[in-house]
């Protein structure tokens, strides 16, 4: 093949000469001819890429469309209960929740039942008439002087920095107008997360952007100034996520401006690391006393974690730690491992950290076993984008959930799959000016108010339709899953216990 093509040049090079010197007027034929016969070339001497130097040109055409693959598979050959993470159903559920569109759908469901691992909710002969329920939660313990009043659907941590000015501006402007709180990521407090007013979550990760010493260690000051505004209604250790649980996180330099090096009092133009670890605890005593430190420096706000759980016994030696020094963290956010908006390593993303649904469920039973459901509130992440969604976590344990990719879909993404390549092309996860243009604040903010609203009111039909008049009725005997293509069993009968049989006793 590498013969051939130097010969079909040859041949090429030949011919387009004594064309033009026949005839002067086609002169044009080297300006189109001539480009691909040096990109050949190049792909021909280049060592980098095997298939490109084997077959010059033709290579680069191969290359370009497995780069394009995901996104012809998305736009051109899958089918409506195909795609991933999120199939084209799940997407448009979003896209018209957003749009206040036509909410119904003709002619029978897409997705079979037979299918193993099918989920659905049971409904009642007799419907609920009302709700009576304002779907708010309390979060903060006995510790906590001032409890905030949140959503059960609230916005997911997602940086800005990692995700653009005109996202941030919408997302803070859709939690304003439908009532949730938006969580910071761990990039910091910026003004774009002030601009509307929004209710919002601080959170601070293992960089300590916006609150840290040159160091790059915990700035005690620096956090006061930042927890005592009074948009900020929580603050959230990040310890994990479910993306990349145990593992660092990187900001590329490119992406690191001079705007996001100021909010995260970090150096302009450099790589941005977050660690795999915290500098200012190491173990849950420690911790202990970092909560108890932020709370004073906070004013008595809500501090909490967030985690996504991979060794059992570990997470259960923290709450056991917690039980025993009679203080714990307000609430705990449940990261599942199916959870991530922004890049990860590969190992990580794919087979590290318990599944959402596993997680809650466990969460639950352990803080139950050790006497602290009551005092720590459960806040649940990972893939929740519906109404049904909701109701799973609720009935494994969650008392409110978080959404980052839903948020996502109602600002407009399409799962392109660029959020670490800074070429998002709807806006969301770029830096580059001419991309984030294409977000509109104004009707962005109003669709991502949509998508709450009417996800809450799904929420509030599906109850009704299996006769549940608040959230006191939710129970994980509603829910059942096919087990294989005979076999159906409850959510009760799948989670009565904990995980791997083992058995988990509640002390109330």
């Amino acid at each position: 093949m590498r013969k051939g093509f130097i010969i079909t040049n040859i041949i090429l090079v030949v011919a387009l000469v004594a064309i033009i010197v026949l005839y002067p007027l086609l002169w044009w034929l080297a300006l189109v001819i001539l480009p691909f016969l040096i990109l050949g070339l190049l792909d021909y001497y280049q060592k980098s890429n095997n298939i490109r130097r084997t077959y010059p040109l033709l290579g680069r055409i191969t290359n370009f469309l497995e780069e394009q693959r995901h996104v012809i598979q998305e736009t051109l050959l899958l089918n409506r209960t195909e795609g991933q993470p999120f199939t084209w159903i799940q997407k448009e559920i979003v896209y018209k929740r957003a749009a206040d569109a036509n909410k119904s759908q003709p002619f029978g469901t897409q997705i079979p039942y037979d299918k193993v691992g099918r989920e659905w909710f049971t409904h009642s002969t007799y419907p609920a008439k009302e709700i009576d329920d304002d779907f708010r939660v309390t979060i903060g313990s006995s510790k906590c002087d001032k409890p905030y009043s949140a959503s059960i659907l609230n916005l997911a941590g997602m940086s800005y920095g990692s995700i653009s000015k005109n996202a941030t501006l919408a997302l803070n402007g859709g939690a304003k107008i439908a009532g949730f709180a938006q969580n910071t990521g761990e990039g910091g407090f910026t003004p774009y997360h002030q601009e509307y007013g929004a209710d919002i979550i601080f959170q601070i990760g293992t960089g300590y952007f916006g609150c840290r010493t040159e160091e790059g260690n915990f700035d005690p000051e620096k956090f006061q100034k930042i927890a005592l505004y009074e948009v900020v209604k929580m603050i959230e250790i990040k310890i994990s996520q479910g993306a990349k649980p145990g593992f660092g996180a990187i900001l590329p330099a490119k992406k690191n401006t001079k705007e996001i090096s100021e909010f995260r009092d970090v150096e302009q133009g450099t790589e941005i690391h977050s660690p795999a670890f915290h500098s200012a605890f190491d173990n849950d005593v420690e911790m202990l006393r970092f909560i108890r430190k932020l709370r004073k420096l906070c004013k008595g706000k809500p501090v909490g974690i967030k985690l996504c759980i991979g060794q059992q016994d570990e997470f259960e030696r923290m709450i056991k730690t917690f039980a025993e020094n009679q203080n714990c963290p307000d609430f705990i956010a449940i990261d599942g491992a199916e959870g991530g908006s922004g890049a990860a390593h590969m190992e990580s993303l794919h087979w590290a950290g318990m599944p959402i649904i596993e997680a809650v469920h466990f969460a639950n039973g352990i803080l139950k076993k050790y006497g602290l459901r009551d005092e720590i509130k459960v806040m649940a992440a990972g893939k929740i984008i519906s109404a049904f969604d909701i109701y799973r976590m609720l009935a494994l344990g969650a008392d409110t959930c978080y959404s980052a990719r839903g948020m996502m879909f109602a600002l407009g993404c399409v799962q392109s799959l660029k959020c670490n390549l800074d070429t998002c092309p709807t806006g969301i996860t770029t830096m580059v000016p001419s991309r984030v243009a294409s977000i509109v604040v104004k009707d962005k903010k109003t669709k991502v108010a949509n998508y709450h609203k009417n996800t809450i009111e799904g929420f509030k039909e599906l109850l009704k339709s299996m006769g549940i008049e608040n959230r006191k009725g939710i129970d994980k005997k509603y829910i059942v899953r096919r087990i294989n293509e005979n076999e159906t069993k409850t959510y009760q009968e799948l989670y009565s216990n904990g995980l791997n049989g083992r058995k988990i006793k509640s002390n109330g």
